[in-house]
């Protein structure tokens, strides 16, 4: 059993799921957000009953709002990514239920951890739909990260 524990362990490649963390983490984080904009810029066009052109203007609107919001994730979502995946290959994750389960804990903390930072050291008020927003999006990250960039068990 010893053995079986010391191979898998040497078959985890920590720098690889820090590395797909860092440079991933944070662009999903910004693509969800984009994504959720992008859905309520169609729907709001849809549902106001407009002209065939100003639904194709929201839907190429839209279809830009996502990889600008995902750039703009990665430069912001870099702490929290990294730490996240620090924690995630710490404690040598794989992708099976636990492991993105305890990804998507952990991306949950350290995103409100570093939304938090930001508020105190800066003169953002506080604001609990700021925290609640920051743990939807550091969980979902951190579970859809772990799906596309852990190993297998």
């Amino acid at each position: 059993m010893s053995l079986d524990a010391n191979e898998s362990s040497e078959n985890y490649s920590k720098s690889s799921v820090i590395g797909a963390y860092l440079f991933f983490g944070g662009a999903i984080g910004g693509g969800l957000i984009g994504l959720i904009i992008a859905i309520f810029l169609v729907l709001g066009a849809v549902l106001q009953n407009a002209v065939l052109q100003n639904i194709v203007r929201s839907i190429v609107l839209a279809l830009l709002t996502i990889p600008s919001f995902a750039f703009f994730g990665f430069i912001v979502g870099l702490i929290p990514a990294t730490l996240t995946g620090c924690l995630v290959a710490y404690f040598e994750l794989y992708r099976n239920h636990k492991g993105l389960s305890q990804s998507a804990i952990i991306g949950a903390i350290s995103t409100v951890i570093c939304t938090l930072m930001l508020i105190v050291f800066s003169d953002f008020n506080f604001s609990l739909a700021a925290c609640i927003f920051a743990t939807l999006i550091g969980s979902a990250s951190g579970y859809l990260t772990g799906l596309f960039t852990l190993p297998k068990a």
